[in-house]
C-alpha cells in the first residue's frame, strides 16, 4: 500500500508520511523565511541609508552655513576692495599732491597687493565651498533614488510574504483534511485486518474440525452423500428448523450481520467527521483567542491615548489661570486622581489634593477637568449646571471665558451652561446665545441665565 504527500509522489512510509509536515510545506516556510530575512536586510539597510542621509543633511547644513558665511564674507571683502580703491584713489591723489620721494607710494601699492591676494584666496575658498555643495547635492540624489528602490523592494518583498502565508495557509488546510481522510482510511483498513485475521482464524478451525468430523465419520462409516434413514423431506425439515434458529439468533442480537456491518462504517464516518469538526473548532478557538488578545492591547493603547490626551489638555486648562496640576489615573483600580498647585512660584510641582483646595479653586479645577474628558468624548451635547456657585468674580469670570472658548473651538458640539449669576459676565458673540429664566418657586421665584 502507498500513501502520497505531494499530491502524487508516492511514499514508502504512509504513517510517517501521513503524521509528519509534508515536504511543500517545510519548501513554503523556507521560502518565507528566506523572504523575511531579505526583508529583515532590506530594512537594515534601509536603517543605514536614513542614518547616511541623515548625516549628509546635516553636512549639507554645515555647507550651507559655510555657504552663507562665504557668501557674507565675500560681501564684506567687496565692500572692503570698492573701500581699498577709494583709498587708492585718496593716495593718488595725495602723491599728485606731494612728492615720491618719501617712499608712501610704495608701502600703499604694497598693501593694496595684500589686499588684492586676501580677496583672491576668500574667492577660492568660496568657489570650492560651492563646488562641495554641489556635489553633497548630487549624493544626496543619489540616495533617495536607493531609498525609494529600497521602498518598491520591500512592498514587492511585503506582498510575497502575504502570497506565501495564504498558500501556506490553504495547504495547511488541506493537510489536515487529507489527514483527517488518511486517519479514517487507516481505521477501516485496521478493523478490515481485524475482521479478516478473525475469519481466516474461523476458517482454519472450521477446516480443523471439519478435517476431525470427517476422520471420525471415516472411521465410522464410508463418506456418503446422504445419511441412511434421511429423505429430501427431512433434510429439507432439518433445514427449515436450522434456518428458524439462525433468524432466532439474529433477532436475539438485534440485527443481522450485514446490519451490523453498514452500523459500524456509519459510526465510523460519523466519528471521522466528529473528529473534523473538533479539529476545526480547536482552530476557531485559537483564531478567536488571538483576536481578544489583540483586540485588549488595541483597546489599552487606545485608552492610554484617551488618558494622554486628557492629561495634556487638563495641564493646558489649568496654566491659563497659572495653575500647576496633573492628573493620575490607575487603569487596573479604575481610579482618576488630581493634583492642583494654584501657587506657580513653589518650586515644589507635586500639588495639593481636590479636598485641601478652596471652593473657587476646586470649582475651576472640576471646570479644567471637565473639558479635558470632554474632549475624549463624543456626545454632541454638554451641559453645565451650577458650576460657578461657589466662586469669586475672578474665578467665575475666567471660568466662563473658559467654557465659552471652549465651546467655539468645538465643532459639531453644542454646550448649555446653567449659571445664577448675572449676565454681565458673558461676553456679546455671535455664536453665543444669553437667555434668562425665572424658576417658581415656594419660597419666591429664581432666576438664573441659560447660554
Amino acid at each position: 500500500m502507498l500513501s502520497y504527500t505531494r499530491f502524487g509522489e508516492p511514499s514508502q512510509d504512509p504513517i510517517h508520511e501521513f503524521s509528519g509536515r509534508p515536504r511543500m510545506m517545510t519548501d513554503i516556510e523556507a521560502q518565507i523565511r528566506l523572504r523575511q530575512d531579505a526583508l529583515r536586510e532590506s530594512r537594515g539597510q534601509l536603517n543605514d541609508i536614513e542614518r547616511q542621509l541623515r548625516a549628509d543633511r546635516e553636512l549639507l547644513e554645515r555647507v550651507k552655513q559655510a555657504t552663507v558665511r562665504h557668501g557674507r564674507r565675500a560681501h564684506e571683502l567687496k565692500i572692503a576692495s570698492q573701500t581699498a580703491d577709494d583709498r587708492v584713489e585718496e593716495i593718488q591723489a595725495a602723491i599728485d599732491e606731494e612728492s615720491v620721494e618719501g617712499g608712501r607710494l610704495e608701502v600703499l601699492r604694497s598693501a593694496l597687493k595684500e589686499t588684492e591676494d586676501g580677496k583672491l584666496v576668500h574667492e577660492g575658498s568660496y568657489q570650492d565651498s560651492v563646488i562641495a555643495y554641489d556635489a553633497k547635492r548630487e549624493q544626496l540624489r543619489a540616495l533617495r533614488n536607493e531609498l525609494e528602490a529600497f521602498d518598491e523592494r520591500i512592498l514587492e518583498l511585503q506582498a510575497k510574504a502575504k502570497k506565501a502565508e495564504a498558500e501556506a495557509q490553504n495547504l495547511s488546510r488541506k493537510r489536515s483534511a487529507a489527514l483527517g481522510e488518511k486517519n479514517a482510511a487507516v481505521g477501516r483498513i485496521d478493523d478490515a485486518k481485524l475482521d479478516k485475521a478473525t475469519l481466516e482464524r474461523k476458517l482454519q478451525e472450521f477446516n480443523v474440525k471439519i478435517t476431525d468430523w470427517i476422520t471420525q465419520a471415516e472411521n465410522v462409516s464410508p463418506r456418503v452423500n446422504v445419511d441412511p434413514g434421511e429423505t429430501e423431506a427431512s433434510l429439507r425439515k432439518k433445514y427449515t428448523k436450522l434456518t428458524k434458529d439462525y433468524e432466532r439468533y439474529e433477532q436475539q442480537i438485534g440485527a443481522s450481520r450485514q446490519e451490523i456491518a453498514a452500523e459500524a462504517t456509519r459510526s465510523e464516518v460519523a466519528y471521522s467527521n466528529a473528529v473534523r469538526q473538533i479539529e476545526d473548532l480547536e482552530s476557531l478557538s485559537w483564531t478567536l483567542k488571538a483576536s481578544l488578545i489583540e483586540r485588549r492591547e488595541r483597546w489599552k493603547k487606545f485608552r492610554s491615548y484617551i488618558s494622554c490626551r486628557a492629561k495634556a489638555q487638563f495641564t493646558y486648562l489649568l496654566s491659563e489661570r497659572s495653575f500647576r496640576g496633573k492628573l493620575i489615573t490607575d487603569h487596573r483600580q479604575k481610579l482618576l486622581e488630581l493634583s492642583v498647585e494654584p501657587d506657580i512660584t513653589k518650586k515644589d510641582g507635586s500639588g495639593r489634593g481636590a479636598k485641601t483646595l478652596s471652593g473657587g479653586e476646586k470649582s475651576f479645577s472640576q471646570i479644567c477637568l471637565l473639558l479635558s474628558i470632554w474632549e475624549a468624548m463624543g456626545s454632541p451635547i454638554r451641559c453645565l449646571d451650577e458650576f460657578d456657585v461657589y466662586m469669586d468674580a475672578v474665578n467665575r469670570k475666567m471660568s466662563i471665558d473658559m467654557l465659552i472658548g471652549a465651546a467655539r473651538q468645538s465643532v459639531g458640539r453644542q454646550f448649555i451652561l446653567i449659571s445664577p449669576g448675572t449676565k454681565d459676565d458673558i461676553k456679546n458673540l455671535p455664536d453665543v446665545h444669553k437667555t434668562q429664566l425665572v424658576l417658581p418657586l415656594e419660597d419666591g421665584n429664581r432666576v438664573v441665565n441659560l447660554v
